[in-house]
């Protein structure tokens, strides 16, 4: 399979500041206060307490993740393809390209995105599936990505009708 076969963007990182800055903040607040909390696990209270801390560091981290590490990827291959991940997709199998508007900042949608949490604004329907790509993609770098698409599968990009 030569290189023209295949269609492969990463997406850049988000590196939010406001998600980054809030992270580092509770965590430095709640990791010290672990050894306290855990040194009173075996009163009944503690357990309830270690719980809600462990849950808080879990999605802290899982926003740090997002924001500093996470990088979005699609592999879109013609004709057969090998091994199937995530990621990867037949060209022939998809059905619809979409470029979702950018979500207003007090929505939900918005306040997820805001924290570095939100899904992308491509919309990508196959046979099988329909999934969100374009994590950490600007305005015009998400036009330019659904044009790549559309322009390699020989579909072209669906206006969106939920406005």
């Amino acid at each position: 399979m030569n290189q023209t076969d295949t269609l492969r963007i990463v997406c850049p990182r988000q590196l939010h500041l406001m998600p980054i800055v809030l992270g580092g903040l509770f965590m430095i607040m709640l990791v010290p206060a672990l050894p306290r909390v855990w040194a009173g696990v075996p009163q009944a209270r503690a357990f309830l307490s270690l719980a809600v801390m462990l849950a808080v560091l879990v999605f802290v981290a899982g926003m740090l993740y997002r924001n500093l590490v996470f990088r979005d990827m699609l592999h879109i291959v013609k004709g057969e393809a090998g091994p199937r991940q995530r990621s990867t997709c037949v060209a022939d199998e998809i059905v619809s390209i979409r470029r979702l508007p950018t979500p207003e900042t007090f929505s939900p949608q918005g306040k997820w995105t805001a924290l570095g949490l939100g899904r992308g604004l491509i919309e990508i329907r196959t046979t099988a599936e329909c999934f969100r790509f374009g994590v950490g993609l600007d305005e015009q770098a998400v036009d330019a990505a659904a044009g790549r698409i559309a322009a390699f599968c020989g579909l072209r990009v669906e206006p969106d009708e939920s406005i």
